[in-house]
């Protein structure tokens, strides 16, 4: 929640920015009218109350030291039983510097001479953004209730192996924010500078693909997530930063909209052929 109030706080400042510059670049690429942001904004909200109520119903408690005698590393399937050994704090530390570190991408948003002039749109975008991607990861996580591979590992302090982060490691939230917003940073930059040469654009979705990727690394050596844990997290963080612009898209032959039928509301999903 921490990181959508400071992306909230992000479009504060750029308000006041928003019309600079309105007729002197080339109409930009998305539609941002009130009609097409009611259902992101709509799905966000969701998203994000679902992932509250989802907590708060949650009855799972902190291991008692009984269960965590329990504990058998050889029940945790082969390929992610390797991150049972691990326990980092300094690798954990540095995997939040990444999560909260990639809130320069947005910000780079001011600079480029494209973006700038709809940045109140692309303010609201990354929140929708990050939104989203944290309600679904929240969400999971409490659903799923995975034990953290940590747990496992006799070097791991018994106050940590208690703590009530211990049984969310399904899927990273670490992984897919900084998926979410990396991609989210080159799909708008690539969609706003067409012309971009093609080693700037490999450079661009790079960089965009390194971060999350580090990130991932990060959290398997610290011990806070199985290799699982940072693929799913991977592939929903880099899919959410791509699809939510590209439905923005004013020639997207993908279309999200809501709609109300008698009693029900809700968000389509439909594709134009």
């Amino acid at each position: 929640m921490k990181n959508i109030v400071f992306y909230l706080f992000l479009v504060q400042i750029y308000l006041p920015m928003f019309g600079q510059e309105k007729d002197t670049i080339n109409s930009s690429p998305y539609d941002f009218s009130f009609k097409k942001e009611v259902p992101f904004i709509a799905t966000s909200i969701t998203a994000l109350i679902g992932s509250v109520l989802i907590k708060n119903n949650n009855d799972s408690q902190p291991f008692t030291d009984y269960e965590l005698t329990q504990l058998d590393r050889n029940d945790v399937n082969s390929f992610d039983r390797s991150a049972t050994y691990n326990y980092n704090p300094n690798a954990a530390e540095a995997s939040d510097v990444l999560k909260f570190g990639v809130v320069i991408f947005p910000a780079l948003f001011l600079v480029n001479k494209h973006t700038r002039k709809d940045i109140k749109g692309l303010a609201l975008l990354t929140v929708e953004v990050v939104s989203i991607n944290w309600g679904i990861t929240n969400s999971t996580k409490y659903l799923v209730n995975r034990t953290r591979p940590y747990v496992y590992n006799e070097t791991t302090p018994t106050s940590v192996k208690k703590d009530n982060q211990s049984r969310l490691s399904f899927f990273s939230g670490h992984v897919s924010h900084t998926a979410a917003v990396s991609f989210l940073f080159a799909k708008v930059m690539t969609d706003y500078n067409p012309d971009m040469s093609t080693k700037y654009k490999v450079g661009l979705w790079s960089v965009a693909a390194l971060v999350p990727a580090t990130t991932a690394y990060l959290r398997v050596r610290s011990g806070k997530h199985f290799p699982t844990d940072v693929m799913f997290g991977y592939g929903i963080g880099a899919t959410i930063g791509w699809l939510i612009p590209h439905l923005h898209k004013i020639k997207s032959p993908i279309r999200l909209s809501s709609y109300s039928f008698q009693d029900a509301n809700g968000v389509s999903v439909s594709y134009l052929f």
